[in-house]
């Protein structure tokens, strides 16, 4: 709402005061004493500062790194062209590094062998922002490390910090054009990497609080929210979807027999054959030990069907290795679809692909059983009364 006086004059417009009646008649002295560069200067920092908290406003509303670095580029450009622009960090507190380059601006890889950030994050502990790469290589006495990062053409280098320590770096290279970087481009890079920094903890925090950390797929937690969001969906605008409970057969006579070394192993590739099978948008997520649960939208008991059918063959057909053992495993799926008809919570349907599963198990394990929608409210009633007794 604006706010008028009785002059008709709104109060919340910020006018311009050397283009006041007041200052006018004094306008040549002011500018002989400097005051109209001062204001000047002020108004061009105002608006930087404005500019500078909408990109802000921008970076925080993108939830994937490789989104955040690609916006953050596109910021820079507005200012100058690095030749080379890098964005390392270690995903959902991993150990191991991804790295992101423009060269250019265009997406790039650089050939480097970096493989943690360990190296750099006692540097870092006591350094608190933007430096140059020449006082870091000058202070950090690790020159594998440096030659890693060298790579990248660095100039500058922009710690990525959270309360976990080093989550990242932002390494920029010199500039295609202009010479060396001025105080004011040193100024803007400081400052926007901060908001570059604080976007990309959130999205490392988010994807820790919703991930498995062994396994890299979602969590128990996330994927019943999911499942609870997709239940009131279908049952207010309709459809259908359906989950898949996964198995592996005989899991712990592995661990037992190799190790649970091995066991992971085995555990780590099957996830990412999980999660690469299904479709786009579906959610993959670990349910406890060897089990999965899979959240399928939009899909109907004969589609259900068909997934996990191409899963489980993929599954069969996979060769581990560990340790010269080759390692072969199989996994039991149950599935159940619903379309809104039944008055059934997630629970239930948890709970009825999990007969489901268990159905698999007794006819021999390394197959698929189905619980059809129509059947889930009579099947619910007589599992929980068969569970009673």
């Amino acid at each position: 709402m604006h706010m008028f006086d009785g002059n008709g004059h709104n109060d919340n417009e910020i006018t311009d005061p050397l283009q006041s009646p007041d200052v006018l008649p004094h306008y040549d002295l002011l500018d002989r004493l400097g005051v109209i560069d001062e204001i000047n200067r002020l108004k061009t920092l105002v608006i930087e500062r404005n500019d500078l908290l909408g990109e802000a406003t921008v970076l925080f509303t993108q939830t994937e790194i490789p989104e955040i670095a690609r916006t953050a580029a596109g910021f820079l450009v507005n200012k100058f062209v690095p030749r080379r622009l890098s964005f390392i960090y270690s995903p959902d507190g991993r150990p191991e590094v991804t790295v992101l380059s423009f060269r250019n601006m265009k997406e790039d890889p650089p050939e480097t062998h970096l493989m943690d950030l360990s190296p750099f994050d006692g540097f870092f502990a006591e350094n608190i922002g933007l430096v140059r790469f020449s006082d870091l290589r000058e202070r950090l006495k690790d020159p594998v490390a440096l030659e890693d990062l060298d790579i990248m053409d660095p100039e500058l280098v922009i710690p990525v910090k959270g309360h976990a320590g080093l989550y990242g770096m932002v390494v920029i290279s010199e500039k295609i054009v202009g010479g060396d970087y001025n105080i004011s481009e040193l100024a803007y890079v400081d400052r926007l990497m901060s908001f570059v920094s604080i976007a990309m903890q959130n999205s490392i925090h988010y994807s820790s609080s919703v991930t498995d950390s062994k396994t890299r797929l979602y969590n128990t937690a996330f994927i019943q929210s999911e499942i609870e969001e997709e239940i009131s969906r279908i049952k207010r605008y309709g459809g259908v979807f359906s989950i898949l409970m996964i198995d592996l057969d005989f899991f712990k006579r592995l661990n037992d027999k190799y190790g649970h070394l091995a066991g992971d192993l085995v555990l780590k590739e099957v996830a990412a054959i999980i999660g690469s099978s299904v479709r786009e948008g579906d959610v993959a997520a670990r349910f406890g030990g060897e089990e999965f649960l899979v959240l399928l939208h939009s899909a109907g008991a004969c589609d259900a069907y068909s997934i996990s059918e191409r899963l489980r063959r993929t599954i069969e057909a996979r060769r581990f290795f560990y340790m010269n053992h080759e390692l072969r495993v199989t996994a039991s799926i149950g599935c159940v679809s619903f379309n809104g008809n039944e008055n059934v919570s997630r629970e239930d349907l948890t709970y009825l692909a999990d007969k489901a599963l268990y159905r698999s198990k007794q006819t021999g394990r390394n197959t698929t059983s189905i619980i059809g929608s129509g059947l889930l409210f009579r099947a619910s009633n007589r599992l929980h009364h068969l569970d009673k007794n």
